[in-house]
């Protein structure tokens, strides 16, 4: 049966940067308030970072800690996140009901073994998110939104038992929703790019991961095949990252410099993305047009932080 796609922006909710919760959670909230748009500040994430996490540290991508989500963050727009342990799913069930009648879905964290869509079905156990969003109380069904095996946001249907065995032999039984309140446009706003400005003045980035591909690529301590699939996790979390701050540029920095600036950036980053998926495959990468162009991406990032600079003092003064 073909999977009936969820009407969302794959490009930027995608899984490139964001993990399972923060993308179905940011799908959501784009849809409720536009001043979820705010939360892309974050995606000014340093290279160094990216490098020590991804490729030093070798962390799954998913397991990327960004600072996304800060508390502090979502409730400068008003939007208040609630997270409530459960024993058991007969526990849960009277408050997922309640949140998704009232706000229109739940997340609820539990195990891929349990559902038919993911490819770890009946075969690994792992802690995911689904989106619920109806319960059908004569079926005794639930509709939800999780990611198809491409990674496409996609709707499905399962017995309620399904869900209550996914959650009950889960690691974390948790629901996850979000409320609003009320707060002044103007104020959001401000209070957004303040902390922006904050993460442009601590800025600090070397771009080794941009100057050190060839290294990285001929590691004599890796092997060829895991160093090409760190590169290709790296810049998967790096082009995520742009890509979110262009959408921030777009909604909140309102310098048309700085958002050609970006764009060019996530071109550039799309086009080494795209080398590095197709040498996990081959088990070869040019590493000459890799390193070149990867160069002329560490040139972009430092226009892009004057610039990001320039903006800052121009606002400070004004």
């Amino acid at each position: 049966m073909k999977d009936a796609v969820y009407p969302y922006d794959k490009g930027l909710f995608s899984r490139l940067f964001l993990n399972c919760y923060q993308r179905q959670s940011m799908v959501m909230l784009t849809q409720r308030t536009p001043a979820a748009h705010h939360l892309f500040h974050r995606c000014l994430i340093s290279t160094d970072e990216i490098l020590r996490q991804v490729v030093k540290q070798r962390h799954p991508k998913y397991d990327f800690e960004s600072g996304f989500f800060q508390p502090d963050d979502l409730r400068r727009i008003g939007i208040v996140p609630h997270d409530v342990p459960f024993e058991s799913y007969a526990e849960a069930r009277p408050l997922l009901r309640e949140v998704v009648e009232r706000e229109g879905y739940a997340i609820l964290v539990g195990d891929v073994y349990y559902w038919p869509h993911c490819p770890e079905y009946r075969t690994k156990h792992l802690t995911h998110t689904i989106t619920l969003t109806r319960y059908d109380a004569e079926a005794r069904e639930w509709s939800l939104i999780d990611d198809n095996p491409a990674s496409l946001l996609c709707t499905y249907a399962y017995p309620e038992q399904v869900i209550a065995d996914s959650f009950d032999n889960g690691e974390l039984r948790r629901i996850r929703y979000f409320t609003l309140e009320e707060v002044r446009r103007e104020e959001a706003e401000h209070g957004t790019r303040e902390a922006f400005s904050r993460l442009v003045e601590e800025y600090r980035d070397s771009h080794t991961l941009l100057t050190g591909v060839a290294e990285i690529l001929h590691c004599p301590w890796a092997a060829s095949e895991a160093s090409v699939a760190a590169l290709h996790d790296a810049f998967s979390v790096y082009l995520g990252s742009r890509i979110g701050l262009l959408e921030y540029a777009r909604h909140l920095i309102g310098d048309s410099e700085v958002h050609d600036v970006v764009d060019r950036i996530v071109k550039q980053a799309t086009e080494v993305q795209n080398q590095l998926l197709l040498g996990k495959v081959t088990g070869t990468v040019d590493t000459r047009w890799m390193s070149s162009t990867c160069l002329e991406l560490r040139t972009g990032e430092e226009e892009l932080l004057r610039r990001l600079k320039h903006v800052a003092v121009v606002r400070g003064t004004s």
